[in-house]
């Protein structure tokens, strides 16, 4: 009877021992994608010599993100884009903008105006919203 008790008991332990050597290990975590708004306004540092934000050209790549959003050519008409990106995981956003502004010269003349951003985002939710420029990132 001593015997099955101490088998028993030794049973558990090992038990116990290889459920904790194999069960505690943290779980992998494959990354979740979404589409996120990315927005460049000249409030967060975009077009200092005035003006405003008129094309985005550039790209936005992150942890193993297929099928980002990537432009040769310039995405003309606004100050947004809407890229897949990993959720919670950074992403490398790496733009050039292209400011525009009447000449007061000759109205309906736009003055043009480029330069470069580059953040890291960590979008957390689909559809977020996410503001770039030289001044940082800002979440909704």
């Amino acid at each position: 009877m001593i015997r099955r008790r101490i088998l028993a008991v030794l049973l558990a332990v090992g038990m116990a021992i290889s459920l904790g050597a194999f069960g505690v290990s943290g779980k992998a975590e494959a990354a979740t994608y979404a589409y996120v708004y990315i927005s460049f306004p000249t409030w967060m540092g975009n077009c200092p010599g005035g003006g405003s934000v008129r094309a985005i050209n550039g790209s936005v790549t992150g942890q193993n993100t297929p099928n980002s959003w990537n432009l040769n050519e310039w995405d003309m008409g606004d100050d947004l884009i809407y890229a897949r990106v990993a959720l919670k995981k950074p992403n490398k956003v790496s733009v050039g903008v292209w400011c525009g502004k009447a000449a007061r010269s000759r109205p309906g003349i736009l003055a043009r105006a480029a330069h470069s951003v580059s953040n890291t985002i960590t979008p957390t939710r689909a559809n977020q919203t996410v503001w770039v420029g030289n001044r940082g990132v800002r979440y909704n």
